[in-house]
């Protein structure tokens, strides 16, 4: 039975070393002496080994493999004859072309196995004689093997002393996990020392001004791009508000994702919103149908769950349903409990409910109704449950309907996990005590928590869910809103607004701003789809991150709004179509938002060069997991296309090598980044989930983003890179420190985007060559460099030719 623990191989080890012979003859020493130290001590298995397979022009004595890759060859010689490694070599490591190279028939040994190993396309070779080991790398990265190293172990006392770090380099599950690699080629110093060039600048953390419109540009932030949910943006709310929702274009694209009815939600016969401009669909055909029920002689509530994606506009639709769907509003009332401002207490949360429908009604309703209260002998309303069934029961009475929205209570789960569930307990409680219809919204993963915790299987209740937008229609409608609103006077845009504003002649430069962007932003404009792509894609579907990312770019000091007007101008002036932004100037104020440096703690945008050192130490990580999910899109699972199985992805790179921590880490980092998604549709519930998949942002990324010069010239401020020389030639052409723009800042930019490729296209070649195995496996079979080389030489070609081009047009070259 193979042994998994050293201190039990090295007993077992004893037990043999005892037995072994000297003078064996070769087919003896691999019998009685190396095959019941790999099996019996270091937790190989039979079918883990070969032996003298056929390869030419010689025979290899075994070959060890691990999950169908072939890990090492294994060339045994009899005691003494071939080799034998002198006394005098006292040391463990030696460089293969040096004292230990002097040895002929050692030398002889390890040549013969290195063209084994060749033959064979495996990186590592050993030669043995029973008694001693000679582990060296049969393949070295950019410089003859030679120059590697090995590792000796001189005898079996001196095996029997080492044999921790025998076994840490030979033990099977040691193997697999990269001990070879690390304990042999010593990678880990490869990565000794890593160098990101945005810690050798001085002002790495320094920000920009916003732009000269910021000023102007904050109230209508505040008020029209950001949520529309307060009482004083009703307006906005009645004319920027999306009724058409992604699903319903899904035709129009193919392999993308769209934000429809999760598969685990099927299980409660949740049903998607088709929205009209008059209608909420089978929501409000359900909420009708509930209104009636509650209107019986015996009131009786009735709970509706709402779920949506992170940012799908859940909140939105619930104000919107309620202030400009709902028939006969006059005899509605609601009543809106935020659990964003909720208590930290699992056991408050009642009270804390029956406190927001008291000051609900203080503010809103208390006036209409005093008559009411003075009929129950209440003079002011109190958080009592009895006051508020008996005013509650009055009201229904003379026909009124009444709705309790409990929204965001999964956002305080941080509190404890079993937080949601109280809450939707709650919810159920004071439903059937007050008789209202309560509508409870949840994220997609929240209510994939409750469902497996079983919460949701204590009662019935019709459950939505409700898409996201498109950012092209959300956005649009309120670009527009904001130009009709610029054509009204100051006051009327100071009502409108909830702020005294004086734009004066600003006005109109405002407008002139905005009719550019809206002009710019049209799906059937090349750039503009791009830009609206790639402001889509890369919040995933996240419609309050994508207005973040568009208020970002409106007042950044990276925006140069200065350009766009004065080139807009320029064109009118000579009859020309007015200026349309280019997609790098939106990326570029997105990805930076106000710091002047790429930092990867500080942006929103990943860098998929990264790497943590303390899992792995590939730049192509990220990029191979996206390609392998990629590729896995035709899969068809019960939770929907595209998802593959995690333990897949781990075992796939266990065979090549790859750490699990290292994978893992990877798919943590790009599910925080909407890159992939989990099947319970948290982008922290790595620990929980077992599939995943590549979301349209990981696509975009995949496909496109990581080809743009403005994205490579960029990231690598802050990536991890091996070689100082790379790092110092890099920094020679940082131009962001810079007061003033200059025409060749664009050729320097060109240069360091070059040396950052070469030094990547490096690095793949170099990965690939040190680890032939990855040849053999999905994940790691492709190469991404030659790709995104073409692509950059292309798009550098374009801003070239471009970039003359408006200097013909304008007279200058920026």
């Amino acid at each position: 039975m193979a042994i998994a623990d050293c201190d039990k191989a090295l007993d077992r080890f004893r037990e043999l070393k005892v037995h072994f012979e000297k003078d064996l003859s070769e087919s003896d020493t691999r019998a009685k002496m190396i095959d019941p130290v790999f099996i019996e001590c270091l937790g190989w298995t039979e079918r883990d080994i070969r032996r003298e397979p056929h390869v030419r022009p010689g025979y290899i004595d075994y070959v060890f493999s691990v999950n169908n890759v072939r890990r090492f060859v294994l060339e045994a010689k009899k005691e003494g004859e071939s080799f034998n490694i002198p006394e005098s070599f006292s040391g463990k490591y030696y460089r293969i072309n040096g004292v230990i190279w002097d040895n002929k028939k050692i030398r002889e040994a390890i040549e013969q196995a290195q063209e084994y190993c060749i033959n064979s396309g495996v990186n590592y070779g050993i030669i043995s004689n029973g008694h001693q080991y000679i582990i060296f790398e049969g393949f070295k990265r950019g410089d003859d093997w030679r120059s590697g190293q090995c590792v000796v172990f001189h005898s079996l006392e001196d095996i029997e002393k080492n044999f921790g770090r025998f076994w840490d380099i030979l033990n099977r599950n040691s193997v697999r996990d990269g001990s070879l690699r690390h304990l042999v080629s010593m990678e880990t110093y490869r990565f000794k020392y890593l160098y990101r060039p945005v810690d050798r600048i001085h002002v790495k953390d320094s920000k920009l001004a916003r732009n000269n419109l910021s000023h102007f540009l904050t109230p209508f932030l505040d008020q029209v791009f950001d949520d529309i949910t307060g009482e004083n943006q009703l307006n906005v709310l009645k004319n920027c508000y999306v009724t058409r929702k992604q699903y319903q274009d899904a035709i129009r694209e193919m392999n993308r994702h769209f934000d429809t009815v999760p598969h685990f939600a099927k299980k409660y016969n949740a049903e998607a919103i088709i929205e009209s401009a008059t209608k909420a669909g089978t929501f409000q055909d359900a909420y009708e149908k509930l209104e009636k029920s509650v209107k019986m002689k015996i009131p009786r509530g009735s709970l509706i769950l709402l779920m949506g994606g992170i940012g799908s506009g859940k909140t939105t639709f619930i104000h919107h349903f309620f202030n400009c769907i709902v028939a006969n509003r006059e005899k509605t009332l609601w009543f809106y409990v935020n659990f964003l401002d909720g208590p930290d207490n699992p056991t408050e949360i009642e009270k804390f409910i029956l406190e927001r429908i008291c000051g609900d009604f203080k503010q809103n309703y208390a006036n209409a109704f005093a008559k009411e209260l003075s009929s129950l002998r209440i003079e002011t309303l109190r958080s009592d449950i009895k006051d508020i069934v008996a005013l509650f029961s009055l009201l229904m009475l003379r026909g009124y309907s009444i709705s309790l929205v409990l929204d965001n209570a999964d956002q305080q789960s941080y509190v404890t996990p079993k937080y949601q569930d109280h809450v939707i307990l709650a919810a159920k409680r004071l439903t059937d005590t007050l008789g209202t219809i309560t509508i409870l919204t949840l994220r997609e993963e929240s209510f994939f928590k409750s469902m497996m915790s079983g919460v949701l299987d204590a009662f019935s209740a019709p459950a939505f869910h409700i898409s996201s937008p498109r950012f092209e229609d959300l956005v649009r409608m309120r670009i527009e809103y904001v130009i009709r609103l610029l054509g009204r006077s100051d006051d009327e845009i100071s009502t409108e607004l909830g702020k005294e504003v004086n734009l004066g002649v600003s006005k109109g430069i405002l407008r002139v701003f905005f009719e550019i962007i809206e002009d710019s932003l049209r799906s059937s404009r090349k750039v503009g789809n791009e830009i609206l792509r790639f402001i889509q894609d890369i919040s995933g579907n996240d419609m309050r991150t994508a207005l973040y990312f568009f208020r970002t770019f409106l007042i950044s000091g990276n925006t140069d709004v200065d350009e766009m007007l004065e080139k807009d101008s320029d064109n009118a002036k000579k009859g020309l179509l007015r200026y349309q932004i280019p997609f790098h100037h939106v990326i570029k104020s997105i990805v930076l938002e106000h710091s002047r440096l790429y930092q990867v703690t500080q942006s929103k945008i990943m860098n998929l060069f990264d790497f943590d050192p303390s899992c792995g130490t590939s730049h192509f990580l990220n990029l191979r997991v996206l390609n392998y999910l990629y590729n896995g899109l035709s899969s068809r699972l019960p939770q929907g296309s595209g998802f593959m199985a995690i333990d897949g992805i781990l075992n796939e790179g266990e065979r090549v090598g790859i750490y699990e921590s290292a994978i893992g880490d990877s798919l943590k980092t790009l599910a925080l980044h909407s890159l992939v998604e989990f099947e319970n549709q948290s982008r922290k519930g790595y620990a929980e989930a077992s599939l995943v998949r590549i979301t349209n942002a990981g696509m975009y990324y995949l496909e496109h983003l990581v080809t743009k010069f403005v994205y490579l010239d960029l990231v690598w401020m802050d990536t991890p890179i091996s070689d100082r020389t790379t790092v110092d030639n890099l920094l020679e052409y940082v131009v962001e420190t810079k007061s003033l723009k200059r025409p060749e800042d664009l050729e320097e930019r060109f240069c360091r985007t070059e040396i950052f490729l070469e030094y990547l296209k490096g690095m793949e070649k170099d990965e690939l060559r040190s680890h032939p195995e990855f040849n053999d496996s999905p994940l790691t079979d492709n190469e991404f460099m030659p790709r995104i080389l073409e692509s950059y030489e292309q798009e550098r070609k374009y801003i070239v030719s471009q970039r003359e081009i408006k200097a013909a047009l304008y007279g200058d070259v920026e």
